[in-house]
Protein backbone atom coordinates (compact mmCIF):
# COMPACT_ATOMS: atom_id res chain seq x y z
CA UNK A 1 0.00 0.00 0.00
CA UNK A 2 1.27 3.38 -1.17
CA UNK A 3 0.62 6.51 0.95
CA UNK A 4 -1.15 9.44 -1.33
CA UNK A 5 0.26 11.81 -1.73
CA UNK A 6 -1.78 15.43 -1.92
CA UNK A 7 -0.46 19.12 -3.55
CA UNK A 8 -2.06 22.33 -2.43
CA UNK A 9 -1.43 25.69 -2.91
CA UNK A 10 1.20 25.98 -0.38
CA UNK A 11 1.45 22.52 1.12
CA UNK A 12 2.66 18.88 -0.08
CA UNK A 13 1.25 16.31 1.90
CA UNK A 14 3.59 12.93 1.88
CA UNK A 15 4.18 9.79 3.64
CA UNK A 16 6.45 10.38 6.62
CA UNK A 17 9.68 8.57 6.24
CA UNK A 18 12.31 7.82 8.92
CA UNK A 19 15.02 10.17 7.52
CA UNK A 20 12.04 12.69 8.85
CA UNK A 21 12.83 12.26 12.18
CA UNK A 22 15.14 15.33 13.03
CA UNK A 23 13.60 17.69 10.90
CA UNK A 24 10.18 16.63 12.54
CA UNK A 25 11.21 16.75 16.50
CA UNK A 26 12.92 19.95 15.73
CA UNK A 27 9.78 21.13 14.24
CA UNK A 28 7.01 19.62 16.95
CA UNK A 29 8.74 17.87 19.26
CA UNK A 30 11.56 19.81 20.99
CA UNK A 31 8.79 23.28 20.63
CA UNK A 32 7.36 23.58 24.75
CA UNK A 33 4.90 25.81 22.50
CA UNK A 34 4.08 23.32 20.24
CA UNK A 35 4.16 20.07 22.92
CA UNK A 36 1.62 21.66 25.09
CA UNK A 37 -1.34 20.95 23.17
CA UNK A 38 -0.56 17.57 22.35
CA UNK A 39 -0.14 14.68 24.35
CA UNK A 40 1.62 14.71 27.43
CA UNK A 41 2.24 18.33 27.06
CA UNK A 42 5.80 18.66 27.26
CA UNK A 43 9.11 18.17 24.66
CA UNK A 44 9.94 14.57 23.86
CA UNK A 45 13.33 13.47 23.06
CA UNK A 46 13.96 12.40 19.41
CA UNK A 47 13.77 8.99 19.79
CA UNK A 48 9.40 9.81 20.62
CA UNK A 49 9.48 11.44 17.33
CA UNK A 50 11.03 8.01 15.70
CA UNK A 51 8.06 6.09 17.33
CA UNK A 52 5.50 8.73 16.35
CA UNK A 53 7.09 7.88 12.70
CA UNK A 54 6.69 4.51 13.14
CA UNK A 55 3.34 5.04 14.22
CA UNK A 56 1.88 7.15 11.43
CA UNK A 57 3.67 4.50 8.87
CA UNK A 58 1.49 1.55 10.39
CA UNK A 59 -1.88 3.70 10.71
CA UNK A 60 -1.44 4.11 6.69
CA UNK A 61 -0.81 0.24 6.00
CA UNK A 62 -3.19 -1.11 8.65
CA UNK A 63 -6.18 1.02 8.10
CA UNK A 64 -5.56 2.91 5.01
CA UNK A 65 -5.58 6.00 6.23
CA UNK A 66 -2.88 7.90 8.91
CA UNK A 67 -1.18 11.15 9.50
CA UNK A 68 1.05 12.93 6.50
CA UNK A 69 4.36 15.32 6.61
CA UNK A 70 3.06 18.48 5.69
CA UNK A 71 6.42 20.22 3.68
CA UNK A 72 6.12 23.82 2.84
CA UNK A 73 6.28 23.95 -1.06
CA UNK A 74 8.15 26.69 -1.11
CA UNK A 75 11.32 25.96 0.20
CA UNK A 76 10.15 22.28 0.66
CA UNK A 77 10.44 22.22 4.82
CA UNK A 78 9.36 19.96 6.81
CA UNK A 79 6.54 21.82 9.15
CA UNK A 80 4.09 19.62 10.66
CA UNK A 81 2.31 16.59 10.24
CA UNK A 82 -1.91 16.41 9.30
CA UNK A 83 -4.39 14.01 8.30
CA UNK A 84 -6.76 11.42 9.26
CA UNK A 85 -6.12 9.07 12.21
CA UNK A 86 -8.59 6.32 14.50
CA UNK A 87 -8.88 8.06 17.79
CA UNK A 88 -7.47 5.34 20.22
CA UNK A 89 -10.39 3.07 21.94
CA UNK A 90 -13.08 5.18 19.91
CA UNK A 91 -14.91 3.84 16.52
CA UNK A 92 -14.16 7.65 15.27
CA UNK A 93 -11.91 9.28 12.71
CA UNK A 94 -9.97 12.54 13.36
CA UNK A 95 -8.29 14.94 11.47
CA UNK A 96 -5.31 16.08 13.49
CA UNK A 97 -2.80 18.29 12.51
CA UNK A 98 0.01 20.15 13.91
CA UNK A 99 2.55 22.84 12.87
CA UNK A 100 5.74 24.73 13.69
CA UNK A 101 5.15 27.72 15.61
CA UNK A 102 6.79 29.91 12.81
CA UNK A 103 4.06 28.42 10.64
CA UNK A 104 1.01 29.62 13.33
CA UNK A 105 -1.50 32.00 12.07
CA UNK A 106 -1.17 31.72 8.41
CA UNK A 107 -3.95 29.56 7.61
CA UNK A 108 -1.57 26.63 6.58
CA UNK A 109 -3.45 24.33 9.31
CA UNK A 110 -6.55 24.93 8.02
CA UNK A 111 -5.37 24.63 4.32
CA UNK A 112 -3.79 20.92 5.11
CA UNK A 113 -6.96 19.85 7.12
CA UNK A 114 -9.20 20.51 4.26
CA UNK A 115 -7.24 18.55 1.79
CA UNK A 116 -7.47 15.57 4.03
CA UNK A 117 -11.04 16.37 5.12
CA UNK A 118 -11.69 16.30 0.85
CA UNK A 119 -9.49 12.64 1.21
CA UNK A 120 -11.32 11.42 3.57
CA UNK A 121 -14.72 11.77 2.00
CA UNK A 122 -13.90 11.80 -1.64
CA UNK A 123 -10.82 8.98 -1.71
CA UNK A 124 -12.40 6.86 1.40
CA UNK A 125 -16.08 7.39 1.90
CA UNK A 126 -16.25 8.35 5.44
CA UNK A 127 -19.64 9.93 6.28
CA UNK A 128 -18.05 11.81 9.54
CA UNK A 129 -14.86 12.97 10.70
CA UNK A 130 -14.24 14.14 13.87
CA UNK A 131 -11.31 16.63 15.51
CA UNK A 132 -10.47 17.40 19.09
CA UNK A 133 -8.48 19.66 20.89
CA UNK A 134 -7.09 20.37 24.60
CA UNK A 135 -9.76 23.59 25.63
CA UNK A 136 -6.67 25.94 25.88
CA UNK A 137 -5.32 25.34 22.24
CA UNK A 138 -8.00 28.23 20.46
CA UNK A 139 -6.40 28.30 17.11
CA UNK A 140 -7.43 24.39 17.05
CA UNK A 141 -10.64 25.39 17.08
CA UNK A 142 -10.59 28.40 14.79
CA UNK A 143 -9.23 25.96 12.43
CA UNK A 144 -12.18 23.68 12.91
CA UNK A 145 -14.73 26.34 12.60
CA UNK A 146 -13.49 27.69 9.32
CA UNK A 147 -13.56 23.67 8.22
CA UNK A 148 -17.42 23.99 8.90
CA UNK A 149 -17.38 21.65 11.68
CA UNK A 150 -19.85 22.35 14.57
CA UNK A 151 -19.29 21.82 17.92
CA UNK A 152 -20.56 18.28 19.53
CA UNK A 153 -19.81 19.11 22.83
CA UNK A 154 -17.24 16.81 25.24
CA UNK A 155 -15.86 13.76 23.61
CA UNK A 156 -13.86 10.64 25.64
CA UNK A 157 -10.89 11.14 24.26
CA UNK A 158 -6.87 10.23 24.94
CA UNK A 159 -7.90 9.95 28.29
CA UNK A 160 -9.70 12.84 28.90
CA UNK A 161 -12.98 14.77 28.43
CA UNK A 162 -11.99 17.15 25.08
CA UNK A 163 -14.18 19.10 23.40
CA UNK A 164 -15.15 18.05 19.99
CA UNK A 165 -16.38 19.16 16.68
CA UNK A 166 -17.72 16.80 13.60
CA UNK A 167 -18.61 16.91 10.28
CA UNK A 168 -20.72 14.92 8.00
CA UNK A 169 -19.53 14.36 4.30
CA UNK A 170 -22.81 16.53 3.30
CA UNK A 171 -21.89 19.08 5.25
CA UNK A 172 -18.32 19.30 3.83
CA UNK A 173 -19.55 19.03 0.48
CA UNK A 174 -21.71 21.78 0.35
CA UNK A 175 -19.55 23.58 2.03
CA UNK A 176 -16.75 23.23 -0.76
CA UNK A 177 -19.65 24.00 -3.22
CA UNK A 178 -20.17 27.56 -1.47
CA UNK A 179 -16.65 28.16 -1.38
CA UNK A 180 -16.06 27.53 2.15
Amino acid sequence: MSVPEITTARLRLRAFTLDDVPAYHAAVFSDPDVMRYLPGGEPRPLEAAEKAVQHFTASWQQHDLGLWAVIQRADDTLIGHCGLQYIPDTPYIEVGYVLAKPYWGQGLATEAARAALRFGFEQRGLDRIVAVFVPENTGSERVMIKLGMKNQGLLQAYGTDLPCYTITREAFLNNQQRGG
